[in-house]
């Protein structure tokens, strides 16, 4: 060394450095958030869609032990039991969570899918009563309850209502002609505490002697003016059908009669006294 001394000047960045550095990152975030959010609404949606799938494994294994007797949609006098072996008094009982639960091993995080999940928690597990309650009502998929199973609110499934409508409801598997285009189960949403949330326990059908829903899908609507049916994926929903298999429905499709209603023949299929 010669003596002298070395000095390092320390040289931060300028302004312009700054804000070209600063747009880059604004660039690359634009760029990347949609596909982020494309990947989380299609893992959302396979998650779903493999809960329609495991939700009809359930289904057909209650038909088999019940002599084909689908599982009730809407039903009063059938029972169910919490996972302590209480009996479970109206109306939860007569929702579908508690019957097919069984067939699930109790395990609820199996109907409670994505964001419901939470709120499935919510509940309180060490309050078996808040909990049965609770966990019966915003089920991800709801049951096609009118035309598969019955549905005892809006036109019980007895000898009256088959006199007068024909076999407008399939009750047992051997009445299902188009299994594989039968909606069973579907996305569904409600309102919970003043808030919508992703699930419910049934379904109205776009028409029953007439239309039932809107006109057109709205997000902002209340959920029962679409049937409380959920084009959440692009405005489409997960279906698991009466042959086993899930898939996504179109907004078209989730409107045409012909998904929910065994005997329809057209899309805007009503039904008609005999």
């Amino acid at each position: 060394m010669d003596g002298k001394c070395i000095h390092y000047v320390r040289r931060g960045f300028s302004l312009i450095e700054l804000l070209v550095t600063i747009s880059i990152i604004s660039l690359l975030v634009g760029i990347l958030l949609p596909t982020l959010s494309k990947t989380k609404l299609k893992a959302s949606f396979v998650n779903e869609l493999n809960t329609g799938r495991q939700l009809m494994i359930a289904y057909k294994i209650y038909a088999s032990d019940n002599n084909g007797q689908v599982l009730p949609g809407y039903r009063y006098d059938f029972p169910a039991k919490d996972r302590t072996g209480r009996t479970l008094e109206h109306p939860i009982n007569a929702r579908y969570p508690w019957r097919i639960a069984p067939y699930l091993g109790m395990n609820f995080e199996i109907l409670y899918v994505n964001k419901n999940r939470k709120l499935l928690h919510s509940f309180g597990k060490d309050n078996e009563v808040n909990y049965a309650y609770g966990a019966s009502l915003f089920p991800s998929l709801a049951a096609n309850s009118v035309f598969v199973g019955g549905d005892d609110q809006v036109l019980s499934p007895n000898k009256k209502a088959f006199k007068t409508f024909g076999n407008f409801a399939v009750i047992h598997e051997s009445q299902a002609t188009r299994a594989s285009e039968l909606i069973t189960f579907i996305s569904a949403r409600s309102i919970f505490q003043e808030k919508i949330v992703n699930g419910f326990y049934r379904t109205d059908p776009p028409y029953l002697n007439k239309r039932m829903w809107s006109a057109s899908w709205n997000h902002e609507e209340e959920p029962s003016l679409f049937g409380f049916v959920h084009p959440r994926y692009n405005k489409k929903s997960v279906a698991a059908m009466f042959d086993g298999h899930a898939q996504s429905l179109s907004l078209d499709q989730i409107q045409d009669m012909r998904y929910w209603a065994n005997n329809a023949d057209r899309p805007d299929w009503v039904l008609e006294k005999k």
